[in-house]
């Protein structure tokens, strides 16, 4: 057969001993030719790409690569011009390399030269992943407890350390009356005897205390607070404010708030006779300056706690706030018949002991019955003396001082005249028997004074 040198395969026209355009080796669907210059020719019904002059699906288009992992659909394409049997499936996710166009790892495990086989992922040790998962966990817990501990302590620190709850428990230990416990709460700074009103006896009755005390608005500002708050009192609602200070910290997470100051008022009362008076009820000293310091509360002030004295009772409101009136008492004291007889018995005693001596002149004055010289008298030896009546006792309504009517007293005196001859008989007195002196209470011990 005579050769064509202008057929596709060069000079001898066999396609078989063509190099410029080689057939792919039998059985190998895997491989493809690449022309130099891209053909132009028609496409194959069977989906294989055939160059002018060339037998079908002898021709890729050159440089086109086998897309990674695509899965070839029954009767598909594919860019080398290759046709992928029915049901088979490109290499999975398996590249060929430039250079290596075309070449798939068969489904069969055997790679063609040149082929690129991607390394399977290597299994994880069973003991290291749980071992990981454990720690994860134990991290994560943590993290979690971490976060719970924090919303904890600010939720705790909003509600029982914070400066409305230090000063809602302070007031509600106050209306309790339990002032024991208020006292250790906020120091009172009183000595033993200026603290005689913040007692728990002297607010033991419900009606006197505060109540339905309430935290109305805060405000901090740093290490320090202010808490504004009211409460209702003998029918009457009062306001009042407190200031705290942050102490740092307690039980380590906690805020440590601190009262600055007491919740105390000032309760005065003028009393007509002595430093003491009842309140509620209560015995009490007010000392020389007449004034106490208590917590707010209805305060009845009466009488001392004694038989002397009787008053009429009166009743002080002792509060804070722009409805406070800070008033003080007046305790009017007046002497009982109790005082007078008190007195009364004081002096007979006193005079009853004078009476007893026979001396002219005794050692008290009180008694007024010293005798330094008698008319008609040159020397007096001795003097009976015998109370016939008592002066009477009269107390001022005060109960301060007293006074007494004349009272007869019979003396006899016995001595010598002025020739030294002995005389006896009764004296003359040139002077009333009558006595003026102060009352002074201290408790149930009355005291006389004379002037």
């Amino acid at each position: 057969m005579a050769t064509d040198e202008n057929a596709p395969g060069g000079q001898g026209g066999n396609p078989a001993d063509n190099t410029g355009g080689a057939q792919p080796p039998q059985g190998d669907q895997g491989a493809s030719y690449t022309p130099q210059q891209q053909p132009q020719g028609q496409y194959s019904p069977q989906g294989q790409y055939s160059p002018q002059g060339q037998q079908p699906g002898q021709y890729s288009p050159q440089g086109q690569q086998q897309p990674q992992g695509q899965y070839t659909p029954q009767g598909s394409y594919t860019p080398q011009g290759q046709y992928t049997p029915q049901g088979q499936y490109a290499p999975q996710g398996q590249y060929a390399p430039q250079g290596q166009q075309g070449q798939y790892a068969p489904q069969g495990g055997a790679y063609p030269a040149g082929a690129y086989a991607a390394t399977a992922p290597k299994q994880s040790d069973p003991a290291k992943r749980k071992k990981i998962i454990l720690l994860s966990s134990i991290a994560g817990g943590v993290v979690l407890l971490l976060i719970i501990g924090i919303i904890v302590v600010n939720v705790i620190n909003g509600s029982k350390y914070s400066p409305q709850a230090v000063v809602e428990k302070y007031l509600t230990t106050i209306a309790s009356g339990n002032l024991k416990e208020a006292n250790k709460q906020v120091s009172t700074g009183l000595k033993k005897g200026q603290a005689a009103l913040v007692s728990d006896k002297v607010l033991k009755d419900k009606n006197t205390r505060i109540q339905n005390p309430k935290v109305t608005k805060a405000r901090t500002e740093g290490d320090s607070a202010q808490v504004a708050f009211s409460y209702k009192l003998d029918g009457t609602t009062y306001d009042g404010t407190l200031t705290l200070s942050k102490q740092g910290k307690q039980a380590v997470f906690f805020d440590d708030w601190a009262i600055d100051k007491p919740l105390l008022v000032d309760v005065a009362v003028y009393i007509s006779m002595g430093t003491e008076a009842t309140v509620n009820g209560v015995n009490v000293d007010f000392g020389e300056e007449m004034s106490l310091k208590a917590y707010p509360g209805v305060y009845k002030i009466g009488a001392p706690d004694n038989k002397w004295f009787s008053a009429e009772e009166q009743t002080l409101v002792a509060a804070t706030g722009s409805k406070a009136g800070y008033e003080s008492g007046e305790l009017k004291l007046k002497a009982t018949d109790a005082l007078t007889d008190e007195v009364q018995n004081q002096l007979n005693a006193m005079l009853d002991e004078c009476a007893k001596s026979t001396e002219p002149e005794l050692d008290n004055d009180d008694c007024r019955m010293s005798r330094s010289s008698v008319i008609g008298m040159s020397e007096i030896d001795k003097i009976e003396r015998k109370i016939i009546e008592y002066p009477e006792v009269t107390v001022n309504d005060d109960g301060r001082s007293f006074e007494t009517e004349e009272g007869d007293l019979e003396e006899i005196a016995t001595g010598k005249d002025y020739s030294g001859d002995p005389i006896s008989g009764p004296i003359t007195s040139y002077s009333t028997w009558s006595f003026y002196g102060e009352i002074t209470i201290d408790g149930d011990k009355v005291e006389l004074t004379f002037w």
